[in-house]
């Protein structure tokens, strides 16, 4: 004797399988978009690379400015009075701390330039590439078996003379 399907919920069945292609959508976007925004972040660690860079020239050439300033008020005056220079010795010490400042951040830029694809290929790249290559195998597989055993229990449904669809939520129309 032969026991059949008595599957009588082919539309929940329709449902998660829109549900499960939604997801692969989203999921694919979300892993571009996850993509798309790493690529910015290390575009904008090069970036800062070149402003710090251009930034220590323009303080080089600020301390070189403020040498010279110091430099010619340590001459004596047309008195034999050694002038105050403690205005451009504290101008020096700002433009060298500048500078300083603006070395370490190119320092930093350049461990940032060589860590941060290291850390990201540790932490995304390995999971991200496994979870596309989920969503382009195995989902895709699942949803087209999922489709065809739709599509087969309505062929089976079809076939049976006592298979009555779930009753329709929706109030009959005047007849």
């Amino acid at each position: 004797m032969s026991i059949g399907a008595d599957v009588r919920a082919i539309d929940g069945l329709r449902d998660w399988l829109a549900s499960a292609a939604v997801f692969k959508v989203e999921s694919e976007a979300s892993l571009a978009s996850i993509q798309l925004e790493i690529r910015r972040g290390i575009d904008w660690v090069s970036q800062q690379l070149d402003r710090w860079q251009r930034s220590i020239r323009d303080r080089e050439d600020a301390v070189v400015q403020a040498k010279a300033e110091l430099s010619a008020r340590r001459f004596p005056g047309p008195t034999g009075r050694m002038p105050d220079t403690t205005v451009q010795e504290r101008n020096l010490r700002r433009a060298v701390a500048r500078l300083e400042h603006a070395q370490e951040q190119v320092a930093q830029c350049k461990k940032w330039s060589v860590n941060l694809p290291k850390i990201i290929d540790e932490t995304f790249s390995g999971a991200g590439h496994r979870f596309a290559l989920l969503l382009e195998g195995d989902v895709a597989k699942g949803l087209a078996l999922l489709q065809r055993q739709i599509e087969a229990l309505e062929q089976y449904a079809e076939t049976r003379a006592d298979f009555a669809p779930a009753p329709s939520t929706t109030a009959p129309g005047p007849t």
